[in-house]
C-alpha cells in the first residue's frame, strides 16, 4: 500500500510539474508576441496613422521646415550675450598653511598629565606617616590554592543506573539495609555517600541518589519509600585511584541490583 501511495505521489508531481512547465512556456511566448506587435516596421507605419496624421499613441509626422535656419540662429546669437574671458584671479594663494583636517573617527587623546608640579616635600612627609609593618593583604596560602585551582582540570561526572521493571517498587527499609552493608552514609543533600573508609570519615568516593523526585530521601521516613530506580555517581578528578573507585561504584550497583 505505501508503495502504491509513493507511486501515485510521484506521477501527480510529475504532472504539476510539467503543467507548470507548459504554462511558463505558454507565458514567455505570449509575452514575445506583444513586443513584437507593439514594434511595427517602417512599411506599415504609414497605414495605421490615422486620417489626421497621428499615431495610435498621438505623435505627429516629423515635417521638414526650410529657410528657417538663418532666421533662428540670428536670433539665438542675439539673445545669447557675448561671454567675456575671466582672468585669473592674482590673488596668491599661502601653500605654507595646509588645511587642518580633523579625523570624525579619531580616537580622542588622553590628556597628559604633569607631575613635576608636585611638592616632593609632601609626598616625603605621606610616605614617613606609612607604619613600617604594614600588612599590604599578600596570602601566600590563598595563591597556593589559587595556583592548585588553575591546574585542576575540568571536572566530569560519571553515572550508573539501577532501574527495575515498572511492576516492581524498590522498598525503603530494604535499601537502607542494603547501603549500610555497602558502606552508605546519609549525609549532605539528603543523600546518601561512600567515602574512603566504610565507617563514613574520609573524603567522599561516590554518592547514591533516588532516580526519580524528590531525588533525596527522608531518613525519618525511609519505610514510607518506595521508588523504581536508583542513581550512583562518581565525579573525576576525585580522591584515590579513580579506576579503583568506579570498580567499587560498579560492584555497588550490582548489588543493588541483585537485591
Amino acid at each position: 500500500m505505501a508503495d502504491e501511495l509513493r507511486l501515485v505521489l510521484i506521477i501527480i508531481g510529475a504532472l504539476v510539474l510539467g503543467a507548470l512547465f507548459l504554462h511558463g512556456l505558454w507565458t514567455v511566448r505570449k509575452n514575445s508576441n506583444k513586443v513584437q506587435h507593439r514594434y511595427h516596421p517602417e512599411g506599415d507605419s504609414k497605414d495605421e496613422r490615422p486620417g489626421e496624421g497621428f499615431d495610435e499613441y498621438g505623435i505627429g509626422q516629423v515635417r521638414v521646415v526650410k529657410g528657417a535656419g538663418k532666421g533662428q540662429a540670428e536670433q539665438r546669437s542675439k539673445l545669447v550675450p557675448p561671454r567675456t574671458a575671466t582672468k585669473p584671479t592674482s590673488r596668491p594663494i599661502d601653500v605654507k598653511r595646509p588645511a587642518e583636517q580633523t579625523d570624525l573617527f579619531a580616537e580622542p587623546k588622553e590628556p597628559v598629565l604633569n607631575f613635576s608640579a608636585l611638592d616632593e616635600n609632601s609626598i616625603s612627609e605621606q610616605e614617613g606617616q606609612l607604619p613600617e609593618d604594614t600588612d599590604y593583604g599578600y596570602d601566600e596560602a590563598a595563591e597556593d590554592e589559587q595556583t592548585q585551582e588553575g591546574e585542576a582540570g575540568p571536572s566530569e561526572v560519571l553515572i550508573l543506573y539501577v532501574l527495575v521493571p515498572e511492576q516492581q517498587q524498590i522498598g525503603g527499609q530494604e535499601l537502607l539495609s542494603v547501603l549500610t552493608m555497602l558502606g552508605f552514609k546519609y549525609g549532605d543533600m539528603d543523600i546518601f555517600h561512600r567515602h574512603q573508609d566504610s565507617a563514613g570519615s574520609g573524603e567522599v568516593l561516590f554518592s547514591l541518589a533516588n532516580m526519580f523526585n524528590p531525588g533525596t530521601f527522608d531518613i525519618e521516613r525511609m519505610d514510607e519509600l518506595s521508588t523504581r530506580g536508583l542513581s550512583l555517581f562518581m565525579t573525576l578528578p576525585g580522591p584515590g585511584e579513580p579506576l579503583q573507585n568506579f570498580n567499587l561504584m560498579n560492584n555497588a550497583a550490582k548489588k543493588l541490583a541483585e537485591e
